[in-house]
């Protein structure tokens, strides 16, 4: 047999004839998908960097609200010395930890921070300052408050933290303790119309969760996707 015929005796066989039920590997898939691993990866640092960056921001909000809140209950005849100076104190606390993860992590070398752990940081002291907030309606708050200083103690400082960090588990980790101390504090102390304002606050609390999980959900229909080839 010629060489010739060896030839064509391969391409003729069964066994080199493609299956048609088996459909063609692209091989450009595994590098699309690579790339849609790092579009998703890309996006995570880019929002996790603006986060911290935020934080001075929420920082000052939470300041000025702060200093607000107690120049109102002393007015009212609450904010006592001694518990009005410890509950600003932890406050101040928890802003100057936020402040030093700034500085330390995201502005003095972005290349330098390891992302996910300052985010993970931040949210921690994000809990902690919400709660120490919450806490000041048992320290800071007259016998019978207003329900309008109540309500202002309670969702001010939470909404600033939405719209400054613009963070959805940042926001609840600050919120969820803060509303939920002092929406038990408004119960527990037998404020005026304290079932409405105890509503009120967790109402407000779950609108602004509410927003966060529609923006998402509207991000990712917004997000261009990657055509398949």
């Amino acid at each position: 047999m010629t060489p010739v015929d060896l030839h064509l005796a391969e391409w003729n066989s069964p066994a080199a004839a493609p299956d048609p039920a088996r459909p063609a590997r692209n091989p450009d898939d595994g590098a699309i998908e690579r790339l849609r691993t790092l579009h998703g990866e890309a996006g995570r640092n880019l929002a996790l960097a603006q986060f911290v960056a935020r934080v001075p921001a929420a920082c000052v909000v939470l300041m000025l609200t702060g200093a607000l809140a107690l120049t109102w209950a002393a007015a009212a005849g609450g904010a006592g010395l001694k518990g009005g100076f410890a509950w600003a104190a932890l406050v101040l606390l928890g802003i100057v930890a936020m402040i030093r993860l700034h500085i330390r992590g995201f502005a003095r070398s972005l290349r330098r921070t390891p992302l996910a752990e300052a985010g993970a940081d931040l949210r921690l002291l994000l809990l902690f300052t919400g709660a120490v907030w919450g806490g000041g309606a048992f320290l800071i708050m007259p016998d019978q408050p207003a329900p309008a200083l109540v309500f202002f103690f309670a969702a001010l400082p939470s909404l600033g933290v939405a719209l400054t960090l613009r963070d959805a588990q940042g926001f609840a980790a600050f919120a969820a303790p803060s509303s939920a101390l002092v929406a038990g504090a408004t119960l527990l102390g037998a404020w005026p119309l304290d079932m409405w304002v105890a509503s009120a606050i967790m109402a407000s609390l779950a609108i602004s969760s509410l927003a966060f999980v529609w923006r998402m959900v509207r991000t990712r229909h917004l997000l261009p996707r990657l055509p398949l080839v």
